[in-house]
Order: structure tokens, then sequence, then C-alpha cells
């Protein structure tokens, strides 16, 4: 649909969102590397490796979608079933080494209690649950849902759009904080703003967020 907007007269809506959905790897803690350790260790089991560079580009897939991606592009065969649970139990052991991202974990800190704000997640949820768990964001979240809650992970829209029903807001009232193509997309699919975390002018639109929300 729409990025978010510098003000709130380049819509004509109220300045603030119906809710806040917040993806959580890269946007609301920094876990890249720590998920690149956990499934490059996991493809290395079976004996091959996945580049940084390559996996870079794809964070924004389900799991089994980077998978068979990886797998097609280098003509491997993997146990998906065994190369899926390793990655995720591996992921989990390693979540001690994550750590939140200030500026977005600060907004919804700022947020809470003022609007409805759901995690979205495109990793399984024993993995959001440990990660919010040791950051201790849990408490901030409406909801949590993880790719075991819709039919198709990012960059579909079901995850978005079952975050916006369960917390009884319009999807186009509803702003996604993202930092993956493959989640903006689904954003977009979805009907809602968005904002993308990685744009040089995030901060800025941030601090816009937080002074409307008021101390």
């Amino acid at each position: 649909m729409r990025p978010l907007p510098a003000t709130a007269s380049d819509t004509g809506m109220h300045p603030l969102p119906a809710a806040l959905l917040f993806d959580c790897d890269g946007t609301l803690v920094l876990t890249a590397d720590l998920h690149y350790k956990a499934i490059s260790l996991a493809v290395a089991r079976q004996g091959h490796q996945m580049p940084r560079d390559w996996y870079m580009s794809f964070t924004g897939l389900g799991r089994r979608d980077l998978f068979r991606r990886f797998a097609a592009e280098a003509s491997a065969r993997f146990d998906m079933d065994r190369l899926v649970e390793d990655s995720v139990a591996l992921t989990v052991d390693l979540t001690g080494h994550v750590r939140e991202n200030p500026l977005v974990a600060g907004l919804a800190r700022r947020a809470f209690g003022r609007l409805p704000m759901a995690v979205v997640i495109n990793s399984e949820g024993s993995i959001a649950r440990a990660v919010l768990a040791e950051t201790r964001l849990s408490v901030l979240f409406d909801c949590i849902v993880t790719v075991e809650d819709a039919q198709r992970p990012k960059p579909a829209p079901d995850l978005y759009l079952a975050a916006a029903a369960r917390l009884g807001a319009p999807p186009s009232g509803c702003l996604v904080l993202e930092d993956s193509d493959q989640g903006i997309d689904a954003a977009r699919s979805a009907g809602m703003m968005w904002a993308d975390v990685r744009s040089p002018d995030w901060p800025d639109r941030c601090n816009g967020l937080l002074s409307m929300l008021g101390d």
C-alpha cells in the first residue's frame, strides 16, 4: 500500500496508526548473526556451506522456503525435516546472544498501553518465545503471530492479516515495521502502512512517532 508518511498531513489521516505490527528478527531485535550461525551449522551438518551474503539476501523468507531456494541454487539435496529441526534447535540454543534494536524497542515501550501491538515473525513459536523472553520484550505485546499461525509465511500477507484480526484493527490502519524486502512485500499485500527500519530516514520517522505518542 504506502510507506509511513513523513507527517500526518501527507495522508490526511489521524497521525497515530490503529496498531503497530513489529517484525522481530532484524527489526525489534538484532539476530541476523545468530540466525546465520544456526542455519549455516545445520546446513554444514549435511555437508554443505551457505555463504553469509547469500543468506543476508533472503532473511525475510520462511525457513523452509529459504532452504528450498538454497537447495535449488546450490544443486544440493537435504533431509529437509532434519534441516528445519536442527536449525530451530540451534537458534534457540543461541538466543542468549540476542540483543534488542534500541530505537525500535524504545518505540514499543513508548507505545505500550497506548496502541495495540503484535510481533509478527516468520520463525517458529519456540524461537519467538526464547528471543522475546531473553530481551524481556514479550510483556509489551498483545499477541505474537508466528509462522505456525498462518498457511503462508512472508512475503504472503497472511501473518500480518492474522495479527490485525487478533488485535481487532483494520489492515489499512496498521503500521508494519520491517527490515526485509519480503516483509515489506507482505505488508503491502496486506494493504498496510509500512516503515523500513533500514532506511536512512527511519530515525526521523521513529522520533516523529515517539513525539505523537507523548511521554
